[in-house]
């Protein structure tokens, strides 16, 4: 699907257009073209990636786009950006430790400044962007209905641009960002469960086979494979899968007598 020229607002392909606008009897169809077109035959990764491009596009105003993730306990990071400049400006934040993205993201409201040459707010992430990047208006977006805290980040290179209108559109990206990170999450926990489930299955299985070659009960044949993860210095997984092709614990793997 074809993206239109900076500015103008919309995008038309092959599937249809969309026209963001704000009519009850659009919003509909805008979320529905606009889902299709960020998932369409593409991961969680390249999905960020279109929403932040489209961004600059369609929101009126934004010349530059970025998402934001700060996950509890752990340092904000930008994970999609159309291009260096918007994550540069992120870094501004991050290391000042102020500004409209983090506003946004822990504050769970929307930072709008059209005119940075008269932000009060943020005064050292407001010096350092006007020094040392052409952005002069920023309007950061909350994603809702995740955990931690993440935001969408939308940048002008004028004052003044980013109007009423851009945060209508914007909402409607910071919605779709949103469901995208919801997403990606939960593809990474159900590979993580996976994961866990298989390894537990061939944990079951070393623990089985030195059940009969050692003659050990369930409790200290598990406790030998521990014992020997650690002897050797290697995950319990691997010295598992080894056991279970063996039948033989590897060396240095010495298991107590059976249980009288």
């Amino acid at each position: 699907m074809d993206v239109p020229a900076a500015g103008e607002g919309r995008f038309d392909g092959r599937e249809g257009g969309i026209t963001v606008t704000h009519s009850a009897e659009q919003l509909a169809t805008d979320f529905l073209r606009l889902s299709e077109y960020l998932t369409d035959g593409v991961g969680p990764d390249e999905s960020r990636q279109r929403l932040v491009d489209l961004a600059c596009r369609v929101v009126p105003g934004c010349r530059w786009a970025a998402i934001t993730s700060w996950p509890l306990g752990r340092e904000p990071r930008t994970i999609a950006a159309s291009s260096q400049l918007p994550e540069k400006v992120d870094t501004f934040q991050y290391e000042a430790g102020e500004g409209p993205c983090l506003s946004a993201a822990d504050e769970g409201w929307t930072a709008w400044s059209p005119d940075l040459a008269e932000e009060t707010r943020w005064p050292v992430f407001v010096a350092r962007t006007l020094a040392d990047s052409p952005v002069r208006g920023v309007l950061a977006m909350h994603l809702s209905g995740l955990p931690g805290r993440n935001a969408l980040n939308l940048y002008a290179d004028e004052p003044g641009v980013l109007t009423q209108q851009s945060v209508a559109s914007g909402a409607l990206f910071a919605t779709h960002a949103g469901a995208l990170m919801a997403h990606a999450d939960a593809v990474e926990q159900a590979a993580g469960l996976q994961q866990a489930l298989e390894s537990n299955r061939r944990i079951g299985v070393a623990v089985g086979m030195l059940m009969s070659t050692y003659g050990l009960d369930q409790e200290t044949a598990l406790q030998v494979l521990r014992r020997t993860s650690s002897q050797l210095n290697r995950k319990l997984r691997d010295v598992a899968d080894e056991v279970a092709c063996t039948g033989h614990l590897p060396e240095a793997g010495a298991p107590p007598a059976a249980p009288a």
